[in-house]
């Protein structure tokens, strides 16, 4: 929904947060994964707003429920996996269809639970979306980084590769935020009193790279295996003035790797 798993991460941990402090609300709990779906929709499409005011484009409306006419024959016919990757090309309700339909298989009754949304309302997102993705030819290209914010990020993974500290510490502004996903979050004070030695003490043998994950410019962490090198997690970079702002390191869930697209700069890990 995202379309990324870096956001989605982020979507997901909002999700959970939301459905915990919520449960008491929850009447039917044989219905509890549809209820956190329909949560995780709303997540989701707050976040899609958000992300489309932050670029300029104020209007965030999907096309109109309508049941259009001849829909019937295509719904049985998925959307195979080749193009599944475009999903994020479409509006957040004809996402959603494809999504909880094709991918989850989920009743289209379900759908339109989930989506808060009719049937046919969902018949026709669904339609709309599967001919979308039919019409688009290629995966939408990476985004394009300036060679600026590449030496920023290359400047950061040298320091770290190379355990040079106080060469980092002038990279990183003393205020800066410092977020390790799943465990905690707080100011870094410099560079944090245990996170470098945190990444000198782990147990196999790593080393940082330039990357992009899902279109997004990005840290890579890479960890040597008996099958060489593997991309086991990510760090992300807020800069402001040449200096390190906001760091959210996802080491502990190596899991969002599995299924995201990773392109890397660093030809000797890849």
């Amino acid at each position: 929904m995202c379309g990324s798993s870096l956001d989605g991460e982020d979507v997901l941990q909002e999700t959970l947060a939301d459905a915990f402090y919520n449960l008491a609300s929850l009447k039917e709990t044989h219905r509890l994964e549809p209820w956190i779906f329909r949560i995780a929709y709303y997540k989701c499409v707050d976040f899609l707003r958000r992300e489309r005011r932050r670029d300029g484009e104020v209007s965030f409306q999907d096309e109109h429920d309508r049941a259009d006419e001849g829909i019937s024959d295509d719904l049985d016919t998925p959307i195979d996996a080749a193009l599944m990757t475009l999903v994020g090309e479409l509006p957040p309700k004809e996402r959603a269809a494809v999504l909880l339909k094709d991918v989850l298989d989920y009743p289209l009754a379900e759908v339109a639970q989930i989506a808060d949304s009719t049937l046919g309302g969902v018949k026709a997102a669904l339609h709309r979306g599967r001919a979308k993705l039919r019409s688009l030819e290629a995966a939408p290209t990476l985004s394009t980084f300036d060679a600026d914010q590449r030496r920023l990020f290359e400047a950061y993974v040298e320091c770290f590769n190379r355990r040079d500290w106080e060469a980092l510490r002038q990279l990183v502004r003393a205020d800066a935020r410092l977020e390790i996903v799943g465990e905690k979050a707080g100011a870094m004070a410099g560079l944090g009193s245990t996170y470098s030695s945190n990444y000198t003490a782990l147990p196999w043998a790593w080393r940082l790279g330039v990357g992009v994950v899902d279109g997004a410019l990005v840290v890579v962490h890479w960890k040597q295996t008996d099958d060489g090198w593997q991309a086991h997690s990510f760090v992300r970079l807020w800069w402001d003035g040449g200096q390190v702002v906001r760091i959210r390191d996802y080491i502990h869930l190596g899991y969002l790797l599995r299924d995201a697209q990773v392109d890397s700069f660093d030809e000797t890990a890849s």
